[in-house]
């Protein structure tokens, strides 16, 4: 049995509603006591839709301050009752329900994020360089393909560098003839080569020299970030705690949280918004008191 607990003294006074006459109903529902009371000639019970419609009469009866009582009746709610009231909740009393996921269904849920919701979330806790450090060779090179990277963000990025920066890639990529060059003849070269030689050029650059030039480009332009793929900005989230990992998503809007809160069991959402605002949970049920609180049975061990 459902155990409730409410103010039976409140009960008697608004509807007429003693212990002893709400004892022989059973377990009969609320709104079913009334109306039965109402056809009875209980002139108080006659007015229990007004009663009801009142948000601080609601406080009063269930006790809903008390989240126990605040659970009991969001268990006995469906899953589009529930839904209507996540958005009630603040984004912190949202991010608590992020602690019931597991560490690999708050990353796959990451990885669904828009992509510069997700950059933007990653980006407020990690440096470029440790999700460049973590990204692959061939996540690295589809980005230098990009159509919107143009070669010229590579030109300005190699015109940044040193004589002996320069030397080193190009040594790499040509060999010792290109030793002991002026820095001005590495980057004619460069300039001179036709695109697709230019392209091959910058996508076989070792690794380290791969990563400068990426962060250089992403220096000139920000948002070249939200070209990375989901799967390599939330590696280095993979390496963080739960706890941290819940941290760092506390920060995304109700918006990106709602959904997530959405795909957890119903009883669990229930429990997530057990943080209500009472006030506000009992203007909700107020406006709709007849198809929530029809469900729910009034007698409890504990009678407050």
């Amino acid at each position: 049995m459902i155990q409730l607990n409410v103010d039976f003294t409140l009960l008697n006074r608004f509807f007429g509603l003693s212990l002893q006459k709400i004892a022989k109903y059973g377990n009969t529902d609320l709104e079913e006591i009334l109306k039965m009371e109402a056809a009875q000639g209980n002139t108080k019970a006659q007015d229990y839709k007004k009663i009801l419609s009142d948000p601080d009469k609601l406080l009063e009866i269930f006790k809903l301050s008390n989240w126990e009582n605040k659970y009991i009746i969001l268990q006995n709610m469906s899953e589009g009752d529930l839904d209507n009231f996540l958005p009630l909740l603040t984004q912190e009393q949202l991010a608590m329900g992020l602690n019931f996921f597991t560490d690999e269904k708050l990353i796959m849920m990451s990885k669904n994020l828009p992509i510069e919701t997700l950059a933007n979330m990653v980006f407020e806790q990690f440096a470029l360089v440790d999700v460049l450090a973590l990204m692959e060779n061939d996540a690295m090179n589809k980005f230098l393909e990009q159509p919107d990277v143009d070669r010229r963000y590579s030109e300005k990025y190699f015109e940044t560098l040193d004589q002996k920066a320069l030397e080193k890639i190009m040594v790499y990529a040509y060999g010792v003839e290109m030793k002991d060059k002026k820095r001005d003849e590495y980057l004619e070269h460069l300039h001179n080569l036709e695109d697709k030689d230019f392209n091959k050029f910058i996508t076989s650059m070792e690794r380290e020299s791969k990563i400068g030039l990426i962060a250089g480009i992403v220096e000139q332009k920000p948002d070249f970030v939200y070209l990375f793929e989901a799967k390599d900005l939330v590696k280095p989230m993979e390496m963080l705690t739960k706890a941290d990992k819940v941290k760092m998503m506390s920060t995304l809007e109700p918006e990106f949280l709602i959904p997530m809160i959405q795909e957890l069991p119903l009883e669990l959402t229930a429990v997530v918004l057990t943080q209500i605002d009472p006030q506000e949970f009992a203007k909700a049920l107020s406006e709709d008191f007849e198809d929530i609180l029809s469900s729910v049975v009034l007698f409890s061990n504990s009678l407050g």
